[in-house]
């Protein structure tokens, strides 16, 4: 039979719907943002990014573009509450989270296996850091009159790929798990995924060769790039401690999200 038209009842509680995914997301990203907001790159621009798994869960859950939205509009209110230039933020922070969550949350639904997960965070992360790194290389000095070294994008992503992606790693799957009860309850919780605990081998060595792409990324940062400003000691020990997280829970982090069965689109 053909699909009946949606009608103005329809139309509005899906545009509530999308208007609430991007206040969730917003309203959890800033307020991650903020928690850490204390701990500041050696650079004197950006802090540490922890917070960063708030908007990674919902775009594994809901509809990719509020989330994306939400992802940007919550980096600038996370910043402007720890009193980071709003016109920096605007340049820097806000384009790279839009489009680093438009790539993820597309790529965690196209493809819903858990090495997909790994392979998503590992790559459209790193993306979205760079972007912001090379934003504020060439803006930071115009606008806050900080001047930023060329080696120090690489730094910069180096940095916050050290917190962000075991952040998103080990966090995500486990609150998937603790909101797993609000499938079929919610309208925002509308995708469900297929990270089955029995991995195959297969799974396991593209999980692993993801976590690994990270560990070599990083590492070659801090042997070929020294000046990148990330060959400190605590930089050191702070990688270090990031890729053991990454290489250990990559491949295996999806049985903490209890996810055997398809999950189904959330009911009316």
């Amino acid at each position: 039979m053909p699909q009946q038209a949606a009608g103005p009842g329809d139309v509005s509680r899906s545009a509530a719907t999308r208007i609430s995914v991007i206040a969730i997301t917003a309203l959890l990203y800033a307020v991650g943002k903020w928690a850490t907001a204390y701990i500041n790159t050696p650079w004197g621009v950006g802090e540490l990014l922890v917070g960063i798994f708030f908007p990674a869960l919902m775009a594994v859950v809901a509809e990719t573009v509020p989330v994306a939205i939400g992802a940007g509009l919550g980096t600038f209110i996370g910043d402007f509450l720890v009193s980071t230039n709003p016109a920096l933020s605007l340049v820097a922070g806000v384009p790279a989270n839009f489009l680093a969550f438009l790539l993820f949350g597309w790529f965690v639904k196209k493809y819903r296996s858990w090495p997909s997960f790994v392979a998503a965070t590992v790559a459209f992360v790193t993306m979205g850091n760079l972007i912001a790194a090379v934003m504020v290389y060439f803006f930071a000095f115009r606008l806050i009159g900080v001047h930023i070294p060329s080696s120090a994008v690489l730094g910069l992503t180096v940095f916050w790929n050290t917190t962000s992606i075991p952040a998103i790693i080990i966090a995500v799957p486990l609150l998937l798990r603790a909101i797993r009860p609000l499938y079929g309850k919610s309208r925002i919780l509308q995708f469900f995924p297929t990270w089955s605990s029995g991995l195959t081998r297969r799974d396991v060595v593209l999980a692993l060769g993801c976590a690994m792409a990270f560990v070599v990324f990083g590492g070659a940062i801090f042997i070929l790039s020294p000046s990148s400003g990330v060959s400190t000691e605590p930089g050191v020990w702070y990688f270090a401690l990031a890729a053991a997280l990454v290489v250990i829970f990559g491949p295996f982090a999806n049985v903490l999200a209890k996810t055997k069965s398809v999950g189904m689109p959330a009911t009316a």
